[in-house]
């Protein structure tokens, strides 16, 4: 993606993507500017904004003074503060969160009366409901009930702001006639929309307000679902294919989806995407392999004329994911693995939209009496959305020409197995400041906690291996691997005292990924043997990695996404260059929400 130099243009670039959706899109555009040493006041405000999107509370406060916006006299700087601080009380629980959303009241109502701008008001209102602070929450809320701008509601933020007030106040009656005469329509950004929605949610834990009524709010600003996409294969120049393209734009209708996430394998696949482009929707391709195999094996069977119209949604995707970097190796275990970090993508943008994830697939006509046991294709998707609880769209194929071309290749080596497992690479940085006095002391107070950590999961590690200070572990799944990372970055948070490298930078560094690799036998030590590219992409991660922290890879934050996001999550740090120049990755942050 190519940035321009100039900061307004840095800045409207960013908020574009943030508008719509992709906020770490814009959070790259900022990041990248920051990096080139491009500043401007409104790029600072909205490097802290967007960590505050990503849900990095810590690093947007620590942001906010570092960049001086403390100081600054605009309004929006100034709100700024009131936001980190209350989106930080609401990690806390108790005395505590009461305190710090009481804290962060005063912030917005210090901006109120000092401007009197019914954003920082309506803001600092529902932070006294929530503080218990009733009676002076409704004296604010009565006051901008009554501003012209509510009464208007001539813009989304007046009318939201009106309906906010109106919440506080009780008044049902007075909601429905304003989101009757002032319903949202396509135009409003859907991160705005998003932003709201989270705003009101977190009314419910006012006991005066209802949450029925909140709910009602919240269904009628809701983003249109995201969508995740797959179909079936099929001949180019199929009769069926024009009346095929009406039931999917009948079923895209019907939906409302404007984002979507999948493949653009030759038939289905095109069709869905070329439908969304023409909506004047975002597609997200997600390919399983790189670029040139999936060509061959999943466009060019259906025909020639296919890669054309391959190229041209490529062209105009918003994003282009390759869920490996590898070459496809006649492994079925590659589709389905594009499949899950498809579908995981879909669900991380869904939650940051405030909306769901939806399936749209289109199916043969007697698909339903078909066994659903294969690993890859159109059934197997739909299998796989329906364990996770969702939602399926289905349209009929109808009598499309399969008859397709595929090229053969050769099947991996006999003996080995392979399967998509989550990997961990991890080091302990400072070891090679060791004298030979203390590496006994280190065997026994580091690499012996690592040892007892691994122990506790049992059977869901599957491999281990250890030189010097590094650790090399597969692990059965992305949940059991978060919490094998956070254990042992909790377990070894203090540097042993014996060791005498109590120094900052010496800790734990772990980089994590998920993804296909192979399983065989080392044919020199006559011990198992798991490897792979995405096992060495994996031990890339690690050295990249700050010390006392978990580094994980965009796949993996796709799978956990699927796996196991009540109990973790993840800040977006950016792309990150892997060592020895191994190209670039998006990376996340791991942690445990409750920390």
């Amino acid at each position: 993606m190519e940035i321009p130099s100039d900061p307004a243009e840095i800045a409207a670039l960013a908020d574009a993507k943030r508008k719509h959706g992709d906020v770490l899109e814009a959070f790259d555009v900022v990041s990248r500017a920051e990096h080139d040493g491009i500043r401007s006041s409104e790029l600072d405000y909205l490097l802290v904004f967007l960590l505050t999107e990503l849900g990095d509370f810590d690093g947007a406060l620590a942001n906010y003074f570092k960049l001086g916006l403390n100081r600054s006299s605009d309004l929006k700087s100034r709100a700024l503060e009131g936001r980190i601080r209350k989106d930080l009380a609401f990690l806390k629980a108790g005395d505590a969160r009461r305190q710090g959303l009481a804290d962060a009241a005063e912030v917005y109502r210090a901006a109120y009366l000092a401007t009197g701008d019914p954003y920082p008001g309506i803001n600092a209102a529902s932070l006294l409901y929530l503080s218990g602070q009733e009676e002076k929450g409704q004296q604010i809320a009565r006051a901008i009930a009554a501003h012209p701008a509510s009464k208007a509601a001539a813009n989304y933020w007046d009318l939201v702001t009106a309906v906010e007030s109106q919440l506080l106040l009780g008044d049902e009656a007075a909601i429905d006639t304003l989101l009757e005469e002032h319903r949202p329509d396509a135009s409003v950004a859907l991160a705005d929309r998003a932003s709201t929605i989270r705003q009101f949610m977190r009314l419910r834990e006012a006991p005066a307000i209802s949450n029925a009524l909140i709910d009602r709010i919240a269904k009628a600003l809701r983003p249109p679902p995201v969508l995740v996409y797959c179909g079936r294969m099929f001949r180019e120049g199929c009769d069926e294919e024009v009346a095929l393209r009406a039931r999917i734009d009948a079923k895209l209708d019907e939906i409302g989806a404007c984002i979507s996430y999948g493949p653009l394998a030759c038939g289905a696949d095109i069709l869905i995407a070329e439908a969304v482009l023409e909506r004047g929707g975002e597609i997200n391709l997600v390919l399983p392999f790189l670029m040139e195999d999936f060509i061959e094996h999943s466009v060019l069977p259906g025909g020639a004329s296919w890669i054309s119209r391959f190229h041209a949604c490529r062209a105009r995707a918003d994003e282009v994911i390759l869920a490996t970097e590898c070459n496809y190796v006649g492994d079925d275990n590659q589709f389905a693995y594009g499949t899950r970090v498809a579908m995981g993508l879909a669900e991380i943008r869904a939650r940051q939209l405030e909306t769901t994830a939806t399936q749209l697939a289109v199916l043969r006509d007697d698909a339903a009496d078909l066994p659903r046991s294969q690993i890859a294709g159109t059934n197997a998707d739909i299998a796989m959305w329906a364990a996770l609880g969702r939602t399926t769209h289905v349209v009929p194929a109808g009598p499309v020409e399969r008859n397709l071309e595929f090229p053969g290749i050769a099947a991996y080596a006999e003996g080995l197995e392979r399967g998509a497992y989550s990997i961990l690479f991890a080091d302990y940085a400072g070891f090679s400041k060791l004298g030979e006095r203390e590496l006994p002391i280190f065997a026994r107070k580091v690499m012996g906690p690592i040892g007892e950590v691994l122990d506790e999961f049992g059977e869901d590690i599957l491999f281990r291996n250890t030189w010097g200070d590094a650790l090399y572990a597969v692990i059965s799944r992305p949940t059991v691997a978060a919490r094998v990372a956070l254990a042992l970055q909790r377990r070894l948070a203090v540097p042993p005292p014996e060791l005498g490298c109590a120094e900052d930078g010496v800790g734990m560094r772990i980089g994590v990924h998920h993804g296909p690799i192979y399983k065989g036998t080392d044919l020199v030590v006559g011990q198992p043997l798991w490897f792979g590219t995405e096992v060495t992409r994996t031990a890339r991660i690690e050295p990249v990695t700050p010390t006392g922290t978990v580094y994980c890879t965009e796949a993996f934050a796709a799978m956990l996404a699927l796996d196991g996001a009540d109990e973790f999550t993840h800040h977006y740090v950016g792309r990150v260059a892997l060592a020895k120049g191994y190209g670039q990755l998006a990376m996340y942050r791991l942690v445990r929400i409750r920390d």
